[in-house]
């Protein structure tokens, strides 16, 4: 599950490992008193509805209804109108289930309509939002690597989250920056991990924090952890170190706590990069080499980021 908020509009983001059957959006919003047209909410193969758009969800307050199409290279399709079953000043639950066949669509707990799929679903990698319009959050889940969401069986550790190998596909930061997100907190990595990657988290531990984790994980429940970065304070007999490890099935194996320095403090900011290497992982913080952790397993089998602990969390962003 990713989360995002707070949410500018206009809004355009890439969608977390894609769009694939058992995906569902969410999107909490209002509208305001003084909406004159509407808004839009758009599943696109770019960042923009050009060229081509594979659902169009627009409210038209001043046509009193909603209209539902698909753009095809620059060329509309044929419109679909249903009743508008929105209301000035009133806050909105819109969500988005996509099925094999057909995008569900429900309003406020109620179902409002389906739209056939007109394109391939997996051409929309990106969510445009944007028209007369606030949203509090977006939120996506039934992502790969989520318990409900499907899986396929990889080289190690029996059934993993499928992989997407499509990075291209989400923009030049690899994906729209998470902010604010609560803890603890897990998202799929857009487009998956593989050498060349980089994933960069900024932060801040808490007054009094005893430890915070960010792991590289192959599953939501971290049964399977690739890489655990286990920053502790104080922590049993652990004080100013960070533990890295690797768990397999529930196992935990041998432990690596050497570093030259603990660049983490109290209520101080922090920025750290994970680099993902053919061999290891790189970690630097504060633009600051600061160790290493070879592979232990397939470096592809991880593609879900875990942050858990004593920390706040300011923003996330893939590149």
């Amino acid at each position: 599950m990713t989360t995002i908020s707070p949410v500018h509009i206009p809004y355009s983001g890439a969608i977390p490992g894609g769009v694939h059957e058992g995906l569902e959006i969410q999107i909490q919003g209002t509208v305001p008193q003084g909406v004159r047209e509407g808004f839009s909410v758009n599943l696109c193969q770019t960042a923009h509805r050009e060229p081509s758009t594979t659902l169009h969800f627009n409210p038209r307050f001043h046509q009193n209804g909603v209209a539902l199409n698909h753009l095809e290279n620059g060329k509309w399709g044929k419109e679909e109108r249903r009743d508008l079953p929105l209301h000035k000043g009133s806050d909105f639950d819109l969500r988005i289930k996509v099925k094999s066949n057909e995008f569900k669509i429900k309003i406020n707990g109620s179902h409002f309509t389906d739209f056939v799929h007109r394109m391939p679903k997996e051409t929309a990698q990106y969510l445009v939002i944007d028209g007369e319009v606030a949203v509090s959050f977006i939120r996506f889940s039934g992502l790969h690597g989520d318990a409900n969401a499907p899986m396929a069986y990889g080289s190690y550790g029996g059934p993993q989250p499928a992989y997407n190998p499509a990075p291209m596909a989400y923009g030049s930061y690899g994906g729209q920056p998470i902010y604010n997100p609560p803890i603890p907190f897990t998202t799929e990595v857009p487009g998956g991990v593989y050498p060349g990657r980089k994933i960069f988290i900024s932060g801040v531990p808490n007054h009094e924090c005893s430890r915070f984790t960010v792991n590289m994980q192959s599953d939501s429940s971290g049964g399977d952890v690739a890489m655990h970065f286990d920053v502790r304070f104080k922590f049993g007999d652990s004080h100013n170190v960070v533990v890295r490890n690797h768990c397999h099935k529930g196992q935990w194996a041998n432990e690596e706590r050497h570093a030259n320095h603990f660049p983490f403090a109290h209520d101080a900011n922090f920025d750290m990069v994970i680099h993902v290497e053919q061999h290891c992982y790189k970690v630097d913080v504060n633009n600051q080499h600061f160790v290493e952790f070879n592979h232990r397993v397939p470096v592809q089998s991880a593609n879900i980021l875990s942050i858990s602990g004593d920390v706040k969390i300011n923003q996330i962003r893939f590149q």
